[in-house]
């Protein structure tokens, strides 16, 4: 093992008539680096963008909901029962419904939710995103996402006529505040009022349709979905859902793109792999003779096959370490990269008012940098096996006598 070792280092260090090989295997680690470094960036930033998508999810919403059928008519006795659960941190009520707007001739739905406004910042950051106004939320009062304030021409202040599908009839209501989550689907189309106002617009009086909970890991709640169902009984029948639910869709998009891209972008370590192969046909091209001598004198076909195999993954493994190095490198500073490109071109590559973020969110997750790294030295493995096997197959009498 160790002969094979030294011999497949021996002969990336080529003598003067053999440059060519170095050059080539400079090349190749070169193309290996750059491989994992953008594979390394892109998938960081991807993580960056679905953790920020994901926290807004949870800001706007709650982690978990249960929704009865029928309604819950003493919401303070389910809520005293769920604080005495470990795993519960906040409870509020809520009702969640359906309402239509009519903007000039166009007509079109929003989600209605009613909130107390003294205990919403218990399951949910909605208090951090608020612009303008307030959630002092009382009666016919509300607070609707920027965009649909945007598209309706409505300030604090200004009145929100909307159509309740129970009643058919409209109500109009007095916005107190807007608010900007960063998430369009719900700045265009969530209106917020209290806990009266709703079940006066939806005829529920003393009812609400659930009660919001907040848990310590937003990433644990279909464990804890589970353990609800047990522990929250006698209130009448309920569902839980957890914020996964609600958004399955949409993760499950963010999730397949990653894939995706995860795929097309590993193409360019495969490109970077077919030098590795041209590397080593050249390197068992040019020591013909030494692998006849080798062969002479007993070497076995596994130990010519572990020659050039390890010639191949030093290649491979360096790339990998200094693309490592950069990937991490630039992931961590891409923030600098982008503020130097801003001031180059005179203006802002990340404009605030759109995308709702002045810096690329980033997140280096060590489970995706791991199979990054695996899956380069996969692919540096695979370039390696043939040059090898057409090393190991060479005829020792052969080899001597083309010399």
């Amino acid at each position: 093992m160790f002969s094979e070792l030294w011999l497949s280092q021996r002969y990336l260090r080529a003598g003067k008539k053999e440059k060519i090989i170095s050059i080539t295997a400079l090349i190749s680690i070169v193309g290996i680096a750059i491989g994992v470094m953008v594979l390394i960036v892109v998938i960081s930033v991807m993580s960056g963008f679905d953790r920020f998508l994901e926290d807004k999810m949870v800001g706007t919403n709650s982690h978990l909901s249960l929704e009865f059928y029928n309604g819950v008519k003493d919401p303070e006795a389910v809520i005293a029962r769920l604080k005495t659960l470990p795993y519960v941190q906040g409870a509020s009520p809520f009702i969640d419904g359906q309402a239509l707007v009519k903007a000039g001739k166009s007509i079109f739905g929003v989600e209605v939710r009613g909130i107390d406004p003294k205990r919403q910042g218990e399951t949910s950051k909605i208090d951090q995103y608020l612009k303008s106004g307030s959630y002092d939320l009382a009666g016919n009062e509300v607070a609707l996402g920027g965009e649909l304030a945007l598209r309706l021409g409505l300030e604090p202040g200004g009145t929100l006529s909307l159509i309740s599908p129970v009643t058919l009839s409209k109500t109009d209501f007095l916005v107190k505040g807007i608010f900007n989550s960063g998430m369009y689907l719900y700045d265009s189309g969530l209106v917020l009022t209290s806990i009266k106002g709703a079940q006066d617009f939806y005829k529920m009086p003393a009812t609400v349709s659930g009660i919001a909970v907040r848990v310590p890991d937003v990433y644990k709640v279909e464990n804890i979905k589970s353990r609800l169902y047990g522990d929250i009984t006698g209130f009448g029948a309920y569902q839980v859902r957890t914020w996964i639910d609600a958004n399955r869709n949409f993760l499950e998009a963010l999730k397949l793109e990653k894939i995706v891209m995860f795929i097309v972008v590993t193409m360019t370590t495969v490109v970077a792999a077919f030098g590795i192969v041209s590397t080593l046909i050249m390197s068992v091209m040019s020591r013909t003779k030494d692998i006849g001598i080798l062969r002479s004198v007993g070497a076995k076909t596994k130990s010519i096959l572990e020659i050039f195999i390890f010639q191949g993954m030093a290649i491979g493994v360096i790339g990998i370490f200094f693309g490592l190095a950069c990937g991490v490198g630039l992931a961590l500073s891409l923030d600098k990269v982008v503020d130097l490109i801003s001031k180059l071109i005179g203006r802002s590559l990340i404009p605030q008012d759109i995308y709702y973020f002045d810096r690329i969110p980033v997140n280096i997750n060590f489970s995706d940098v791991g199979l990054i790294v695996i899956s380069a030295l996969a692919i540096t493995l695979a370039a390696s096996i043939y040059p090898a096997f057409y090393a190991s197959r060479i005829i020792p009498s052969e080899a001597v006598r083309h010399e």
